[in-house]
């Protein structure tokens, strides 16, 4: 297991990122574009509570983008994935348009779970992406069965199961991680480490960033730790991880990142921890702000045209999912069982 020595967790940990050449402008500019989609469209779902247009719960992932993005990055389309209750970046980076996202937290019809879902239950198979789960670390059997499947099936799809550091903590992790290593189930289990499992300091149970990696390799899985500041990093250390679950071996993937909101938006966080601590991470060590400001020393670089055109694309597609109907009464049983219905949404 390999591991870098710098904490984010620490609001004065500064870092500067692995170095981009010429040769990796085409990758870095597309991680960054996911990024910018991910904060972007979690920025104007932020506002659209605060307005009242959306109800609900809502845990954000702003700062925690370059964990979903750089993974998914390595994935193939028929790849899957499973998440958590923090999940709109791994459904975004998997392929779930915004469209989608946005008309299911408004409850409309054109929604991904046909705006039954809300928030924590996004949900799109043709996107690849099995689910978030309101359950901590409820994906992560999901994950390993629906690898093994396909490789029962004589493929070589794999699956990458998202839970946090409080997901680690559950029984079913170290169940599934035992259990995927038996069957050799071809999935790759990412904890994406915020510092925070709601209230409590992970470093009280796992100690630095990297003990989640070091407990896990424990179980005999090859795991790896990488600082989830640096979407490069995160995607350089996917690809190498996912090419060995896709050989036909499990593999954990701890990315150190740091939770900048509260744990969702009804939370007053800063009873736990200062309440200026979001901000003042944020404002050195972003993800989007690092990776911004390499591409920006780069003659020609596109970083100003991608953001007018997410900006745009976010509008959009927030219009068209506001104006979207909702799901009539008479439908208030549909999905609840197997149903003809449920098609719409496979």
């Amino acid at each position: 297991m390999t591991q870098t020595a710098a904490s984010p967790h620490r609001p004065d940990d500064t870092f500067t990122g692995l170095p981009i050449g010429e040769a990796d402008l085409t990758e870095a500019h597309a991680l960054y574009r996911g990024m910018s989609i991910v904060r972007s469209v979690e920025l104007e779902i932020e506002k659209m509570h605060r307005l009242g247009r959306m109800s609900g719960s809502f845990h954000s992932s702003l700062g925690q983008e370059a964990a979903a993005v750089g993974v998914c990055a390595a994935l193939r389309e028929g790849d899957m994935v499973t998440s958590t209750h923090r999940g709109h970046g791994h459904a975004l980076a998997k392929g779930v348009t915004m469209e989608g996202v946005f008309a299911e937290l408004f409850g409309r019809t054109s929604g991904v779970s046909g705006g039954r879902g809300g928030s924590m239950h996004l949900h799109d198979r043709r996107s690849g992406f099995l689910g978030e789960n309101a359950i901590v670390a409820g994906g992560l059997p999901w994950a390993a069965g629906a690898a093994w499947a396909r490789r029962r099936r004589g493929g070589d799809d794999i699956a990458v199961a998202f839970i946090g550091d409080g997901g680690f903590a559950q029984g079913v992790t170290h169940e599934t991680l035992l259990l995927a290593r038996f069957w050799e189930s071809p999935c790759l289990i990412v904890c994406e480490n915020n510092g925070l499992a709601h209230s409590m300091p992970s470093d009280r149970l796992f100690g630095a960033p990297g003990g989640i990696a070091r407990i896990a390799e424990g179980t005999g899985i090859h795991a790896r730790y990488v600082d989830g500041r640096d979407v490069v990093a995160v995607a350089r250390t996917a690809k190498e991880m996912v090419a060995r679950v896709r050989a036909g071996v499990p593999a954990f993937l701890e990315c150190g990142v740091y939770r900048v909101r509260p744990h969702s938006l009804s939370d007053p966080d800063y009873r736990y921890r200062p309440k200026t601590a979001g901000r003042d991470w944020l404002a050195l060590n972003d993800p989007m702000a690092n990776l911004r400001a390499r591409l920006e020393a780069f003659p020609g670089n596109r970083v100003a045209q991608i953001d007018a055109e997410v900006a745009a694309d976010v509008q959009a597609a927030l219009a068209r999912a506001e104006a979207a109907g909702r799901p009539p009464a008479a439908a208030a049983k549909s999905y609840v069982y197997t149903s003809p219905e449920l098609q719409n949404h496979a």
